[in-house]
């Protein structure tokens, strides 16, 4: 749902009950979106630590499975470039 910071200012305690609930509440000054009011825990997922590449890696099920990294061994096909 969408405000203006007057009503935003005049309904506060309602905006936060709302995002509480899940309902992140977007705040306008001059009809253009400024704000957003949203629960604590939503910000927190939002914001939280960011899992590096090799942490995701890491934490994979395949970690110990032996993988089949060759490649196949077939010609490319042939490709002309219109000459």
């Amino acid at each position: 749902m969408s405000h203006n910071v007057k009503e935003a200012k005049n309904n506060l305690s309602s905006l936060i009950r709302l995002a509480e609930k899940g309902e992140p509440q977007i705040i306008r000054r001059n009809e253009k979106e400024v704000a957003v009011v949203v629960s604590i825990e939503d910000w927190k997922r939002l914001n939280g630590k960011k899992t590096s590449l090799v942490e995701l890696l890491r934490s994979s099920p395949l970690v110990g499975e032996e993988l089949d990294l060759t490649r196949q061994e077939d010609y490319p096909r042939e490709f002309s470039f219109g000459e």
